[in-house]
């Protein structure tokens, strides 16, 4: 990977990933608010993700004219998404994972050969990551009843940390796999900007794992801490996403 990040494009990808990943977290954690016990108050603001999202990609499409054409399908996949979550009506989730799905036909996935294979891995990528950093960037959105150290909170959190485990292995997988195909010797990860980048971003999660790990050992509320540390991490990805397509 060669060139320089486009760093005019960049703040609109990282608002618009924040806002999808946010956004697919959200989703999940409402889910496993409603298993029995019900935990009431676990109901994440996805509007505000979806927003975020939506206004991303419009900023992509207004700064960068030569976006390819599928960008059009997931900006209106995040617009009917955030309509049908303003006015209630049952259909954000498929709208919201086809936004995430569409990600990768927009992005250096496209450009491999074969390109299916890479875009079906980043695919999962983006569904398994904001599975895991979407629902951590959600949980950090709420205000439980005697803090995360209550019972409620406790419940809450013992659901969600299988799922955040299944989530960040796939995460974990496909992002080497993707990496694998973008760099071509492992002294890139030092040498290029893209590399670098990479490795910061790569750092930035492994502090998450780091936390995580503390947080679910000694029941530390980090919640918010590792949300700060999610959108570090996807603004890595961010940047990641505005280096120049190869041809």
């Amino acid at each position: 990977m060669s060139g320089a990040p486009d760093l005019l494009v960049a703040p609109f990808h990282w608002l618009e990933y924040l806002g999808l990943l946010g956004a697919i977290g959200s989703m999940v954690v409402r889910r496993l608010g409603q298993n029995q016990p019900r935990v009431v108050w676990a109901r994440p603001r996805m509007e505000i993700a979806l927003g975020a999202a939506f206004l991303g990609g419009l900023g992509l499409i207004a700064v960068d004219r030569s976006m390819p054409w599928p960008i059009f399908i997931r900006v209106a996949a995040e617009g009917i998404a955030l309509v049908a979550c303003l006015r209630g009506i049952p259909y954000v989730a498929p709208f919201a994972v086809l936004a995430a799905v569409t990600l990768p036909l927009t992005g250096h996935a496209a450009r491999v050969e074969p390109a299916a294979g890479a875009e079906f891995a980043d695919a999962l990528h983006v569904l398994s990551a904001g599975m895991w950093a979407g629902g951590i960037l959600a949980l950090a959105s709420l205000n439980p009843p005697g803090g995360w150290g209550g019972p409620e909170a406790r419940v809450l959190l013992d659901r969600f940390s299988p799922v955040a485990l299944i989530a960040f292995g796939v995460t974990a997988l496909t992002g080497v796999l993707r990496a694998t195909e973008q760099l071509a010797a492992i002294s890139d990860l030092w040498s290029t900007p893209y590399g670098v980048v990479l490795a910061l971003k790569a750092l930035g999660v492994g502090v998450m794992v780091v936390l995580s790990a503390m947080a679910w050992r000694r029941r530390l509320p980090v919640e918010r801490t590792e949300a700060a540390l999610a959108a570090l991490v996807v603004g890595a990805t961010a940047i990641l996403a505005s280096f120049p397509l190869q041809a």
